[in-house]
Parts: structure tokens; sequence; C-alpha cells
């Protein structure tokens, strides 16, 4: 059970149920465990007629590489790296994901992470920074470095370096549960439609993604200027298209960006 009892900030820098203990008082966030506490995924080694039963804590290489991404977790993660999720990878490894968010947002953070948890070997951790002499909290996740991220590396980043891109292959990856979690990640209401910040892209990749969501969902949009960086504007009608089919998917403290 997740106590829900109050801690200090010098008492709660280490455990992940302390962690969430101080994110359920601050947000009375509906939180459950994550599914490698109750559940162990099965993979099925049709070659060599093996099955393995993974488990939270160290993994031999051949175990790791027999990881194989779900459509559906592909689909979050694309929605996670077009806002505020990233990727980590060094040369000659294999990249791992890694999401970052304010102790307030931790129902999204969790809800992802319980989601992703299969391929993760620890909890979240708690950080903390000083900005103009005060103090916030925040949580981080990462995965293991697996060999089956490189396809989305690959399609997300220039190689060998830590820069974003978009590139036409992703029209073949953008769904309801990608568009669900860009908007949650980088999604702002703005003038009765939403804002999709996409500081880190080229203004010629903003209108790759425009033309995507225009040809796969019929989205009309248009660019908008935040301190000169080009952002994704769709106004209230356009989202209303798509509305009931990304919903689903969103965390309940997240859905007032689009107007639910």
């Amino acid at each position: 059970m997740l106590t829900r009892a109050y801690f200090t900030a010098a008492t709660c820098a280490t455990s992940s149920f302390k962690i969430l203990s101080i994110a359920l008082l601050s947000n009375k966030a509906e939180i459950t465990p994550p599914q490698f506490l109750s559940n162990k995924l099965i993979i099925w080694d049709t070659t060599e007629n093996i099955s393995f039963r993974i488990q939270k804590g160290i993994l031999s290489k051949k175990i790791r590489e027999k990881f194989i991404l779900t459509k559906y977790h592909k689909s979050i993660i694309i929605g996670l790296i077009l806002s505020d999720g990233y990727i980590i990878k060094t040369q000659n490894w294999n990249p791992r994901i890694s999401l970052h968010q304010s102790i307030k947002n931790i129902e999204y953070l969790w809800s992802v992470f319980n989601t992703l948890s299969v391929y993760c070997s620890s909890y979240p951790v708690l950080k903390h920074t000083i900005k103009k002499g005060k103090l916030f909290y925040s949580l981080e996740f990462q995965t293991r470095m697996l060999k089956s991220l490189n396809e989305i590396y690959k399609l997300l980043y220039i190689e060998n370096t830590k820069i974003k891109r978009i590139t036409p292959d992703l029209f073949h990856y953008i769904d309801y549960v990608a568009i669900a979690h860009w908007i949650m990640g980088d999604g702002a209401k703005r003038n009765k439609g939403i804002i999709l910040c996409t500081d880190c892209f080229t203004i010629k990749e903003v209108v790759l993604l425009m033309n995507i969501i225009l040809i796969k969902y019929n989205i009309s949009s248009t660019i908008h200027y935040d301190n000169n960086k080009p952002r994704i504007y769709i106004n209230n009608k356009e989202l209303n298209k798509i509305k009931s089919d990304i919903k689903p998917f969103f965390v309940k403290s997240f859905l007032y960006k689009i107007h639910c």
C-alpha cells in the first residue's frame, strides 16, 4: 500500500514511496502500482523455444535484446519525444527513453511510467532545483538501454547527436495515442484552441508536422510565433475533429488542455 503520511523534504530524497506520498497530498492524484510489481512480462523466444520472465533489476544482454516495442508503446514514446521526453544515447550503446516532469504533473508521469515500466529497471527518482531562491521538486524515470529503441531514435534524432528532427517517415507513426501524449506534454490552451510548443524544430519541420496531421486527420493548423520560435496552433473547431478519439488516452489532470 502507498502511504499518504506527510514527509518533509529532508526525509523524502531516496524513497519512491515517499515521493508518491508527497505528490498524493499535494495533487490528490489517483496512482496505481507499476505493472512490474504485480505482473511479469513473458517473452517467447521462438528460435530457442524458451520463455523468459522479465523482472526488475539487472538483465543479461541476451534478454534485453529480446524486448520488442508494441505499437501502443511506440505511439506513447513518439508523443513523448515530440514533447517533453528525450532519448539518451551514447556511441556504441543502445538508447534509453527519459521523461522529466514537475512534481505537480505526477499523475501524468506516473501514468506513463506505469505503462512503460516493463522496459524500466527502477522507480522514478526525485530531483530538486533552486530557482530565484525557491525550491522546486521534479520526478524523472528512464527506461533500460534497449536495442528496440533504435528505431525511434533513428526516426526522431540526427544520428550521434541530441538534436531532434522531423522526417516524412513520421507520417506512419502519428496516431491518436501519439497526439494525446504530444498535447499532454507540450500543449497549452490558447484562444479556445491549443498551441503545441514545437520550439526545438525548424520552420520546415513544423510545416511538415502540420502537413502530417492535415493529411491523416484533416486538421488545419496555423503557425504562431513565440520568442521567434514557430509553434502550431489548432483552433477549437479543428480540435473537435479528434477530441473524442484522443480523450481516452488523457489523464484527468490534463483534460483541461482539450477543454474537457
